[in-house]
Order: structure tokens, then C-alpha cells, then sequence
């Protein structure tokens, strides 16, 4: 009778503690949420424009040829480098705070940006060219026929690569390793500069 079976709350509300019997994940949970506010706030719509810039209204020359092998190969970079690039810029151009989840999110930016645009790209490569036909034929102009056809069709392909861009974002810690976000914080973050 010494021995009562509870459910754990303190596990989710408690902050981070040396003593184990103590330690919960809140700290954690709030620093990936800011982290990933961060990141989607910069990725979102500089990915979906880019795709959809270079997709359906950059002219097809040697130029944006060049820029799509690279965001190709930007993709298959390791996240480690991405590590690199953010401490070296982030950290030591802009002298934002080390450990933030500014400098995370910004970071993380960068290794899902390709992945947004190939996916945003990929989505639009779907809808077959009657669809932008049909709505230029009944008096649309090309931005019209993209704007008010295109897009809506193609919103749930991109929606997808954008959920399985962040989530691959979660999932990374060596880009963060890179930029300091190995120490041990008992407080909780009260904002993306902590």
C-alpha cells in the first residue's frame, strides 16, 4: 500500500533540474516551438515564392538552369554545414545571440529551403498546362491563370513538402550542435533572443 500508481504531470510542466526526479520537458518544448516559429516565418514564404518564381514566371534561359542545379545540390548538402554557415554568419557577421532560437531558426531556414522549393516547384509541374490553357482562353492573364487556377489546385502538393520540410527541420540537431545549442538551460526561454 506504499506505492500509488499517478499519471505525471510534472514531466510536461516542469522546467529542466539536476535532480531527475524534478526534470520535465517544458524548457524543450517551448525552445523547438520558438525554433520552428523562426524558421517557418523565414522558409515559408521565401521557398513557396521561389518555386513558384522560378516554375512559372522566371524566363527559361542559362541563368535560372544554373540557379535550379543548385538548389538541387543544396539539397543533398549535409546538415552539418548548415551548422557552419549559420554560426559563421548568424553568430560571428550579425553577432545575434549564441544559443537562441533566432539563430536556430534561421539556420534551420536554410536546410529547408531547398527542400521547399523543389517540392513548391514539383507541385506546379503537376497541373497539366490545360488547366492554365483553359483559364487564358476564357480571358485570364498568364499571372491571373497562375494566381487564381494554378496555385489553388497545386496548395495541398506544396502543403506536403512544407509538413515534411519542418518536420524534417525538427528532427536535426547537428545544425544546432554547430551553433551552441549543446548547453544546459534550467530557465525557460521567454522569447527568441533567450
Amino acid at each position: 500500500g506504499n506505492i500509488r500508481v499517478v499519471f505525471n504531470w510534472g514531466f510536461f510542466t516542469n522546467e529542466n533540474s539536476r535532480n531527475s526526479q524534478q526534470a520535465g520537458i517544458f524548457s524543450g518544448i517551448i525552445g523547438s516551438l520558438l525554433t520552428i516559429l523562426c524558421c517557418m516565418a523565414v522558409a515559408l514564404p521565401i521557398g513557396i515564392a521561389s518555386g513558384l518564381y522560378l516554375q512559372e514566371l522566371a524566363p527559361k534561359n542559362w541563368f535560372i538552369n544554373f540557379l535550379e542545379v543548385n538548389i538541387n545540390n543544396l539539397a543533398a548538402i549535409p546538415s552539418i554545414i548548415y551548422g557552419l554557415l549559420g554560426a559563421a554568419i548568424y553568430i560571428n557577421v550579425f553577432d545575434w545571440p549564441r544559443s537562441s532560437s533566432l539563430v536556430a531558426g534561421f539556420t534551420l531556414a536554410l536546410f529547408i529551403l531547398p527542400t521547399i522549393v523543389i517540392s513548391t516547384r514539383s507541385a506546379l509541374n503537376n497541373i497539366p498546362q490545360t488547366i492554365r490553357d483553359a483559364a487564358i482562353a476564357l480571358g485570364a492573364s498568364p499571372m491571373q491563370a497562375v494566381f487564381h487556377h494554378v496555385i489553388p489546385i497545386a496548395i495541398p502538393g506544396i502543403m506536403t513538402g512544407v509538413i515534411l520540410a519542418i518536420a524534417r527541420a525538427l528532427g536535426e540537431t547537428a545544425p544546432l550542435i554547430m551553433i551552441g545549442m549543446m548547453a544546459f538551460i534550467i530557465e525557460t526561454a521567454s522569447g527568441v533572443l533567450d
